[in-house]
């Protein structure tokens, strides 16, 4: 079956024909297919967005002899002529050759131009608006300047500030940029299509036309910044694409719009596969969300839409990824612990079901693919194996991860060690996986299966608890040694890391990519590490120079893939040591975490597109830095956790420049701040006279380095919380962005709850309180996303409230709080204040002692309270 869409040319016919033909070429500012102009090998647009990418003179030079052959140009695209113009308004002394160009321009030429421009409805003045527009300092700046006026601009502006490498940082940007699609470009044709179901002649404006071509470039470069930042809004973009497949019609006046549609329909599938940036696999949740607006859309169409063979695969890439379903659990606990993991009959229903009743949403996805016509290959059999199902019909484990990448054209036959590779990560041990790794013997096993291999002896163990099932993540389950004999259960036994990697290099294998990751940050050691570095692919002077730590130069170690270098980052971090009582700690091993504040620095240096879009190794930084024993001085712990808090601050400083905010962070900093003020309270003798001078709270209102610290601290993560909670403005009612681009979990809310109260920031905590309770609705959607785990926190955030803030409330502001409480546990029956008992358990389950001693100081304000 051929499903491919089927787009024919244009229509042929005289272009100036009638009055209303002129009268639409001359309003039709934006489409250049009525301005037959040569079709250039360097395109206009793209050129101006390096333009202005590259502002430094390194990346200026490399791009000069295209710049200064843009510059020679005279027609009339307006792209070309913004570039131009920009050029104009730029300093060129340190470009001597497109300065010369530039001052050479004939001014005669120069002004028909603009009078060709200005028949066509420009003037120049509205060259310099765009030029203002892209020339900003950012891309947040380069969006608030486009919707700061209704002035109407061509569609190339809005395409370069979406294709240029300066990310938007604020939220806003994005909600700005779908408002401003929404308002100019799907608006005017969804009213249109409105009025012509009611019968009336649709008015038409060409200046809004958004062909289909264009169409699907932004949403490509959309989804491209969604996925990035804000993956939770990847629905948006498909409410976006739902509406143009609807206004199409009106857009597209050529025939074949049904393909068309097909077209659209399909692309939009695939781009709404791309995992996230950060958190993938949880974050895949949303991708489906997305592909099921548009499936939904089609089963609704008088004549729905079809789906192609990569549609399929997109679809059935974003399934392996999601939370196994009930049907797939019950399958999941029936697993046999032997190999082949087959289906165990627990009653007589069980009995009763097929094979085909045991299959995961993604096997019979590629069942009605295969039904569809198009036949399975390689690379389906392996999302086949994720999904629950050998390329033998015979089980696997449903294992959620990510889709392995595709190899494509004369690479595909690789596909074959995909095959190879998901039957190693669809096992439950290292055993099974063992087995699958030598279930090919004709044939060398490839650095993909191997990678498989060493991410199956570096797993963890699972924890034992109810809901846990094979598959669900990367952990692995105990080995099921049946009745093997000794002999047997050797053979079976698999090999260490260090003997697979050395059998790996033996056959010629050099790690890198995934492989080499997942070594490096795996390493036993900085000298490990550094061998697997060196054994590897990179340019070994880029290497060399990353580990030497010494003279640290961007250019150099860009050369280094950006994840290697995060997993260097990484490796550094785990094996910073960890206090050591009174034994002392070496230089080398204390500044290891100082020499990957220093790689990030310099790798992520400011005023890259890197460093604006980067977080992992930032995250890992702060991690390390709230750990709780961590050393940064041969100090005792007081001394260690002031550094580590100043420490933190310094490079929550740099990350504000880069990244901007960060909701990982912001836990980071919340136990960099706790393990502080914890160290300090035990320190004190609450029973002592002169004991408030110690306290954390009285240090904050003096000049002390710890005061300082902590009240920099207070100030940082209030507003970071501030950051958190900001709601995304109203939107385009069509397009419904989450109320909060950035996700408060209920980690979120105990972390900083419990943060306020050893801040004795008892204000701030019912102001907290409060925000839970008007946005009950969203906390609810995120404790059910979460499971077990979020209610318990949602608990623990509320006995944080009523052991540290509680005893300490106004009988006022304790009435209103409880009153708001009423109201929602009438609602919801889940919600409720914790019990005496639930709020003793909390505290005592502290095992550094900082919550029962913040509870005797709660307690000791109380009762001055009630003195006074």
């Amino acid at each position: 079956m051929n499903a491919k869409p089927l787009i024919t040319p244009r229509n042929a016919g005289s272009l100036w024909g009638t009055n209303a033909n002129l009268a639409q070429v001359l309003s039709s500012l934006t489409s250049t297919r009525r301005h037959r102009y040569p079709n250039l090998k360097l395109k206009p647009s793209r050129m101006l967005a390096l333009r202005l990418e590259h502002k430094s003179q390194e990346p200026s030079r490399r791009y000069a002899p295209l710049f200064r052959a843009m510059a020679k140009m005279n027609n009339e695209r307006l792209p070309l002529m913004t570039f131009q113009k920009l050029l104009r308004q730029q300093d060129l002394s340190n470009e001597k050759k497109l300065g010369d160009i530039v001052a050479k321009t004939n001014p005669a030429l120069w002004r028909d131009r603009l009078s060709s421009l200005e028949r066509r409805g420009w003037k120049e003045a509205d060259i310099d608006h765009w030029v203002w527009i892209l020339s900003a300092e950012d891309g947040d700046a380069c969006v608030s300047r486009l919707v700061s006026s209704d002035r109407p601009k061509p569609l190339f502006v809005l395409m370069v500030i979406l294709s240029s490498g300066r990310p938007f940082r604020s939220p806003d940007s994005l909600k700005h940029v779908l408002d401003y699609i929404t308002k100019n470009y799907l608006a005017p044709h969804e009213a249109a299509a409105q009025d012509q179901r009611l019968g009336a002649a649709p008015p038409i404006d060409y200046r809004q036309r958004l062909s289909l071509a264009k169409f699907l470039i932004i949403l490509r470069r959309l989804t491209a910044r969604v996925v990035n930042y804000w993956p939770r809004s990847i629905t948006a973009l498909a409410e976006m694409t739902r509406i143009y497949i609807a206004s199409l019609p009106l857009i597209e006046k050529d025939g074949n719009i049904y393909h068309k549609r097909c077209k659209i329909f399909n692309t939009a599938l695939v781009q709404f596969s791309r995992p996230a940036s950060f958190e993938p696999v949880r974050h895949m949740e949303f991708n489906w969300r997305a592909q099921r607006i548009l499936l939904s859309m089609s089963d609704t169409m008088e004549r729905p839409l079809v789906i192609d063979k990569l549609s399929y695969r997109a679809i059935r890439k974003v399934l392996v990824a999601q939370k196994k379903s009930a049907a797939e659990r019950a399958v999941a606990v029936r697993y046999a612990k032997t190999w082949p993991p087959y289906r165990q009959d627990f009653d007589g229903h069980d009995a009763k079901r097929t094979p085909e009743d045991d299959q995961s949403r993604s096997v019979r996805a590629g069942v009605l693919a295969t039904e569809a016509g198009y036949p399975q290959d390689d690379y389906g059999k392996a999302l086949g194996v994720l999904g629950g199902q050998g390329a033998d019909q015979s089980p696997t484990i449903q294992t959620r991860s990510l889709a392995p990448t595709e190899w494509t054209d004369e690479k595909s036959q690789e596909n074959f060690f995909t095959i190879w590779a998901m039957k190693v990560r669809a096992t439950r041990n290292a055993q099974e996986a063992w087995k699958a790794f030598n279930s090919y013997t004709n044939v060398a096993p490839t650095l993909q299966v191997y990678t498989e291999m060493f991410l199956k002896l570096h797993a963890a163990e699972t924890e034992v608890a109810h809901d846990v099932v094979p598959g669900d993540s990367r952990e692995v389950f105990p080995t099921h040694h049946g009745n093997f004999s000794e002999y047997e259960l050797a053979r079976l036994t698999p090999p260490t890391t260090t003997d697979l990697y050395q059998h790996m290099l033996s056959r010629g294998v050099k790690p890198h990519g995934m492989c080499l990751q997942h070594l490096v940050s795996n390493a036993r050691s900085i000298a490990e590490g550094q061998q697997y570095l060196r054994d590897s692919t990179i340019n070994a002077s880029a290497i060399a120079h990353m580990v030497s730590a010494a003279g640290l130069l961007h250019t150099v170690l860009r050369r280094v893939p950006l994840l290697v270098f995060k997993s260097y980052v990484q490796l550094l971090c785990r094996l910073h040591p960890d206090r050591r009582g009174r034994e002392k700690i070496s230089h080398s091993e204390l500044t290891r975490l100082h020499q990957a504040i220093n790689l990030a620095r310099a790798r992520l240096a400011p005023g890259t597109t890197e460093a604006a879009t980067f977080r992992p190794a930032w995250q890992i930084i702060c991690r390390a830095l709230a750990r709780p024993n961590i050393a940064l001085t041969n100090k005792e712990r007081i001394a260690n956790d002031i550094e580590a808090l100043d420490l933190f601050l310094q490079v929550e400083s740099v990350i504000g420049k880069s990244i901007g905010f960060d909701p990982e962070i912001f836990l980071y900093l919340c136990r960099t701040v706790q393990k502080l003020i914890v160290t300090q309270l035990s320190r004190v003798d609450l029973d002592s006279k002169h004991s408030s001078s110690q306290l954390p709270a009285y240090l904050m209102q003096g000049k002390s380095r710890t005061g300082t610290l902590l009240r920099n601290a207070h100030t940082t993560i209030r507003h970071m919380f501030k950051k958190l909670v900001s709601p995304a403005s109203q939107s385009q009612p069509s397009l419904e962005l989450p109320q909060f681009l950035n996700p408060v979990t209920p980690a979120h809310l105990h972390g900083y709850m419990r943060t306020l109260a050893f801040l004795e920031d008892v204000q701030e905590m019912v102001a907290v309180l409060n925000w839970v309770f008007d946005n009950k609705d969203m906390i609810d959607e995120e404790i059910e996303r979460k499971g077990e785990g979020g209610r318990l926190m949602m608990a623990k955030m509320l006995c944080a409230f009523e052991a540290f803030a509680g005893p300490c409330l106004e009988v006022d502001i304790r009435e209103e709080i409880d009153a708001k409480m009423e109201r929602v546990t009438e609602m919801d029956d889940t919600w409720h204040w914790p019990s005496p008992e639930d709020v003793e358990v909390y505290v005592q389950a502290d095992r550094r002692g900082g919550s029962q001693k913040l509870q005797e100081r709660t307690i000791m304000l109380r009762e001055q309270q009630s003195v006074r």
